[in-house]
This record gives structure tokens, sequence and C-alpha cells, in this order.
């Protein structure tokens, strides 16, 4: 007597086709906030293009001490920057 046992249709491995779409959103979200994180710091950098002086640049800094979150880590980061570069000579000192 031979018996049947039953097969199972089930997949044994994950299958590609439902993961990728999955990747490339992703890759596309990514991809996409990090544009936006350099547009927003192009802006800011040209907002702040006009404080020259060591002074305007550390009173600047002293205002953004007092603030957290991204943007004013950003903007910390960028003033930063130009007092290095202000320490340089390349800035006006003041």
């Amino acid at each position: 007597m031979t018996s049947t046992t039953p097969t199972s249709t089930a997949p044994t491995s994950t299958d590609t086709t439902d993961t990728r779409p999955g990747f490339w959103a992703s890759v596309r979200d990514d991809l996409r906030e990090r544009r936006e994180a350099r547009a927003l710091r192009a802006n800011l950098y040209r907002e702040l293009d006009g404080y020259h002086s060591r002074s305007d640049i550390l009173d600047l800094l002293a205002a953004a001490d007092r603030h957290d979150g991204p943007q004013a880590e950003l903007m910390r980061s960028i003033l930063q920057s130009k007092l290095a570069h202000a320490g340089r000579g390349s800035l006006m000192v003041g």
C-alpha cells in the first residue's frame, strides 16, 4: 500500500519581487532626504553669508547655543566653519 503525502506549495524562500519595490522606495526616500538636507544647508549658508566679522559670528553662535535641534546644530556647524575661516584670515576679522 502506498501512501501519498500532501506536498506543500508554499515557497520556502522569500520572494525577491516583493522586497524590491520596498528597497527602491527606501532608496528614493533616502535620496530625497539627502537633497532636502543639502538644500537646507545651502539656504542657511546663504542666509549666514552676510556675517563676516569674528564678533558677528560669535554673537550668532551664542544665540544658536541657546537652542537645541537639528537646525540649531546645522547653524552651529556653519558658523564654526565660518569662524575657522575668519581665524585663518580669509574673512574680515572684527
